[in-house]
């Protein structure tokens, strides 16, 4: 019992760390914050592979070490929202761990993948559209609703973002389908 936790404790630390990495590495960089970048993808694996607590822990933290690392701060509701809901938010894709263990079958795998990938990306948009529309309205255009603008704004990182992750995520399950199964 003792070593299986140290192993799952070492494992959040050494993919919070990876996490943090490839969000220094981004794709893609908007004008006003938010990139394209694989940071999700390691609170993803973590969380198809041991389950929601795990993806939610890892998420947390590396939501964040990443505010202390360029992280913007208006104040505590928005780091809230941008950093501990929008990345602990993508650990929720390990509501699916289960069923991805028990799947053996790559289409249906895939299936899996993608339901868990699309319901850890509308948790991270949901911390950064709420915190679009509650701090950021001054952003917006004249005669665009902030919320509109907030959703287009943060989808258009988000999404891309997820999108690709989930690539990966299919890539690495054919590549070793053992790897999610602990």
């Amino acid at each position: 019992m003792f070593q299986s936790r140290l192993r799952i404790l070492a494992e959040i630390a050494i993919f919070a760390a990876i996490a943090l990495i490839l969000d220094r590495l981004p794709l893609y960089t908007l004008p006003q914050g938010g990139s394209i970048s694989l940071v999700m993808l390691p609170i993803l694996l973590l969380a198809l592979r041991h389950g929601f607590a795990t993806g939610l822990v890892t998420g947390a933290i590396v939501g964040s070490i990443q505010l202390f690392y360029g992280g913007y701060f208006l104040n505590i509701f928005q780091i809230f929202l941008d950093y501990a809901v929008a990345y602990a938010g993508v650990g929720f894709a390990g509501l699916f761990a289960t069923s991805l263990k028990q799947e053996n079958t790559g289409s249906k795998a895939v299936l899996i993948m993608t339901l868990a990938s699309l319901v850890g990306g509308l948790f991270r948009f949901l911390g950064n559209f709420l915190s679009g529309v509650i701090f950021y309205g001054d952003y917006a255009p004249k005669g665009i609703p902030v919320w509109l603008y907030s959703l287009q704004y943060n989808m258009s990182y988000i999404l891309p973002s997820t999108i690709i992750c989930l690539i990966l995520l299919v890539i690495l399950f054919k590549a070793r389908p053992s790897f999610f199964k602990v």
